[in-house]
């Protein structure tokens, strides 16, 4: 970004103020991160009276469904329509890019004029819209929310809430590389506001179902180690559907093999899942100090951070020879 964060933080500002309805964008697949950066916009949105719409293309996991201001978020298409839409400012949130976003397709029909805000922390986010708020060394596009709404003394408990969240998540509790000093320290300032933290840490880290557990046993098992210390593993639709699981369950697997030895175990984790809509969604992470991920996932069309990264690809899961491979659906 050429210009200071301050100036960033009042360009943005004023266009909030001079919109007449705002629509807030959360990432397909919402985590806890762009829910809670989105409705903590929504909370402060709230504050102004300002009319706003929180979009995503899915809909929030229950284990985020306890945020404030959950109930407002609509996946209808509907407030895209061209001929009926009424937004003129556009708000999206911890997305590299509109089609990651799911709404690159519903933002080139429209019609009418409109600005459009990009907040993110990806490193690979491809500076798109009229304003870029992105913070590559932010834990999570929470901490950018927060210190926005900071410089304006906006905070309460249930932005703050919101934001905790999103900084929970995105640190795996505190306990990755995204936990930066900063990060720590946007902690500080939400539990002042009265931020119950192990409500949070409850509902999103911990409570693990039965289902998921057994999935996660599945992947276990396929667990791959290759002579230059990647481990794979995947996990099947049909795991998922004789486990009772939900594509929610899958979620976590990265982040728990994240924990093998990074120099005796694995220098990086990839998680390959399919989904039902023939897309295979891979899912890297690491903590070896040389590796950076997010080179991977722009190989295959993704991105992300360097220790945290993913990409989606079209085709099925088939196994060939003890390998695991992507084959055309």
């Amino acid at each position: 970004m050429d210009k200071d964060l301050k100036t960033i933080y009042q360009d943005i500002l004023k266009e909030i103020d001079a919109a007449s309805h705002v629509m807030l964008v959360m990432h397909q697949k919402p985590d806890g991160d762009t829910a809670g950066a989105a409705l903590a916009l929504s909370h402060y949105l709230d504050t102004l009276e300002k009319p706003h719409t929180c979009f995503c293309i899915d809909d929030l996991s229950p284990t985020l469904k306890f945020l404030p201001g959950s109930h407002k978020v609509t996946t209808d298409s509907v407030h895209w329509n061209p001929d009926e839409a009424k937004f003129d400012l556009i708000i999206v949130l911890d997305a590299g890019d509109l089609k990651y976003a799911g709404v690159a397709d519903y933002i080139d029909q429209l019609n009418h004029e409109y600005k459009l805000i990009n907040i993110d922390h990806h490193a690979t986010n491809s500076g798109y819209g009229h304003h870029q708020l992105v913070v590559t060394d932010a834990s999570s596009t929470c901490e950018i929310v927060h210190d926005l709404l900071d410089s304006i003394q906006a905070l309460n408990k249930e932005i703050a809430t919101c934001l905790m969240t999103g900084l929970v998540t995105d640190t795996g509790c505190f306990t990755n590389l995204a936990t930066t000093a900063s990060a720590i320290d946007t902690a500080g300032k939400l539990l002042l506001k009265g931020v119950n933290m192990k409500s949070i840490t409850d509902k999103t880290m911990q409570n693990r179902k039965a289902t998921t557990l057994r999935l996660w046993g599945r992947a276990l098992e396929r667990l791959q180690r290759s002579p230059d210390g990647l481990v794979t593993t995947v996990v099947r639709l049909k795991d998922i559907e004789e486990c009772g699981a939900d594509e929610e369950a899958v979620e976590g697997v990265a982040n728990f093999l994240n924990s093998l030895d990074d120099q005796t175990d694995a220098k990086a984790i990839m998680v390959l899942t399919e989904r039902e809509n023939g897309v295979v969604k891979g899912s890297l992470r690491t903590t070896h100090p040389l590796m950076d991920v997010s080179k991977i996932a722009t190989l295959f069309g993704g991105g992300g951070h360097k220790k945290a990264a993913g990409f989606a690809v079209s085709g099925q899961i088939t196994q060939r020879d003890g390998q695991w491979h992507i084959e055309p659906a």
